[in-house]
């Protein structure tokens, strides 16, 4: 019943958008509604899938039907984005920010963009004229950091994301994103520091379990790391991915026992038989 609302505002929006297929508002209310049963959870992945590309399309009709709205092309390309249309995403966000180039939000997502599609030095450039723009927001900071931190330059990405949490002290994902970076300074302890006061709920989140149990292995306790992704993997038994990330923790291990439980698990979830193989084959 509760996806039927959703459901019930598509066809609203469809028939308004057929009687004024000029109109940009009608096509932009058409997209919002198909996002919205896109991102209902109660609904199958293949119905889903089909109501975000619906929708990427509503809001390209949209966008061309007023050339120089910048929030709605912005809005284009975060529906693309969450339909993992991620080039198509990237040009429209090129769009909005040639358009408002001095716009700090527009020139970060179009730099997040260019950072997925290994442009770096524009990506840099990006984030930097967008930390400038907006120099009480951490979000520039976290993405400098992140890309720093990809380019192997760990001492600025510290700086950076301890930069981003001085704007926001009580953000988990900056605290995970810290977290990861003294670990692969080679300063695992100080991982689990920053990460094990959490409540149990979130340490249990796949990001957060994925990084203490990184952060327990490297300390050489591959038994205990594992039980840590087992852990976070018994709240989602249907996540083929987590089971398959359980798979090989336990084969690392040296247990073949669990680590062919969970294979099983991550198979009967949907893993493709190569990737169940490979997680039961020894490093």
């Amino acid at each position: 019943m509760g996806s039927q609302r959703p459901l019930d505002a598509v066809k609203v929006a469809e028939r308004l958008a057929a009687e004024a297929p000029e109109s940009m508002r009608a096509q932009e209310l058409l997209g919002r509604a198909l996002v919205a049963v896109g991102t209902d959870p109660a609904l199958a992945a293949f119905d889903r899938h089909a109501a975000l590309g619906r929708a990427v399309d509503a809001y390209a009709r949209a966008a061309a039907l007023d050339p120089r709205n910048a929030a709605l092309r912005h809005a284009a390309g975060v529906v693309c984005d969450t339909a993992r249309m991620h080039d198509r995403a990237a040009g429209f966000y090129a769009e909005a920010h040639a358009i408002e180039p001095g716009n700090g939000q527009y020139a970060m997502y179009l730099g997040l963009a260019r950072a997925r599609q290994g442009r770096i030095d524009e990506a840099r450039a990006l984030l930097e004229s967008a930390e400038v723009a907006m120099p009480e927001a951490a979000d520039p900071k976290a993405a400098l950091a992140d890309l720093a931190m990809r380019s192997g330059d760990l001492e600025a990405a510290m700086r950076k994301v301890a930069e981003a949490r001085a704007l926001e002290p009580g953000s988990e994902g900056l605290r995970l994103a810290d977290a990861r970076m003294r670990r692969l300074a080679g300063r695992p302890r100080e991982s689990l520091e920053l990460l094990m006061p959490l409540d149990p709920p979130v340490r249990r989140q796949p990001g957060f379990a994925d990084e203490i149990a990184e952060a327990t292995a490297a300390l050489g306790d591959a038994r205990a790391a594992a039980s840590i992704l087992e852990e976070s993997a018994l709240a989602a038994p249907a996540d083929a991915g987590r089971a398959l990330r359980v798979a090989r923790a336990w084969t690392r291990a040296g247990d073949a026992i669990k680590a062919a439980m969970w294979a099983d698990t991550a198979s009967l979830a949907g893993a493709a038989p190569e990737d169940v193989t490979a997680a039961l084959r020894p490093e």
